[in-house]
């Protein structure tokens, strides 16, 4: 039976400030490693973007940037068969405190315009009323751009990302695991954290079948069919 391997958090500019790929760039290095895709989960309005957020740029222009890199990253992907998929990373409660996004899309994003000016418990809210899964993006992580390292409150996310290859410490990736344990109803998620072609090939998940799209990347997270990729 076939087994694909997803990479789960992906940065590409000039979406994501830090991002150092390009749409080809990534689906080439997906494709070198033995990935049947990824999610594309750049950093969204309140995180390290590369797009505008002046006064003049609307809401609709912001969310079409995204948009236009995923279409993008779409059309490439097609010179390989691979499956790229709709996600965002966004900073939630304070500085360096980011969520990932599986199940949304840029029609949800398109009619949500308060997202940008909303409190985390609204924009949760938000979130689980159009079915998306809120999973808090490397809980236990220290950097000097965290100035207060902190935990989601667990009744208000979905799950936790157990293990990021971008961390600096394994403790980090460890305390994430222990704290998912004592909570199994949360949904567990791996990745790379990839910025470059590098980190691609570092964790993500292992599926029996391909996963086409946000809805279906989301419908396979909560059925639990899948396993985790831990290390590179």
């Amino acid at each position: 039976m076939s087994e694909y391997k997803y990479q789960m958090h992906i940065h590409t500019y000039p979406c994501s400030g830090c991002g150092r790929m390009s749409p080809a760039e990534l689906c080439q290095a997906l494709h070198n490693c033995g990935y049947q895709g990824g999610v594309l989960t750049n950093h969204f309005y309140h995180g390290n973007s590369g797009i505008d957020r002046s006064d003049k740029t609307s809401w609709e222009e912001f969310v079409s940037a995204y948009e236009k890199d995923y279409l993008e990253c779409l059309e490439e992907a097609k010179k390989y068969d691979l499956d790229i998929i709709f996600g965002i990373e966004e900073v939630v409660y304070a500085q360096g405190i980011e969520a990932l996004c599986y199940g949304i899309t840029p029609e949800i994003l398109y009619k949500n315009p308060h997202l940008k000016s909303c409190s985390f418990d609204e924009w949760a809210k938000t979130m689980h009323e159009n079915g998306v899964l809120v999973i808090q993006a490397h809980p236990f992580r220290e950097a000097d751009y965290i100035p207060k390292p902190m935990r989601l409150p667990i009744d208000m996310i979905d799950g936790l990302e157990v293990y990021n290859g971008h961390n600096s410490r394994e403790d980090m990736n460890e305390n994430a695991m222990t704290l998912a344990n004592a909570n199994p109803q949360m949904i567990k998620t791996s990745s790379g954290d990839a910025h470059t072609a590098g980190m691609v090939c570092c964790g993500g998940i292992k599926t029996r079948e391909r996963i086409k799209d946000s809805k279906e990347l989301a419908d396979i997270l909560r059925k639990g069919s899948y396993q985790l990729i831990l290390s590179e």
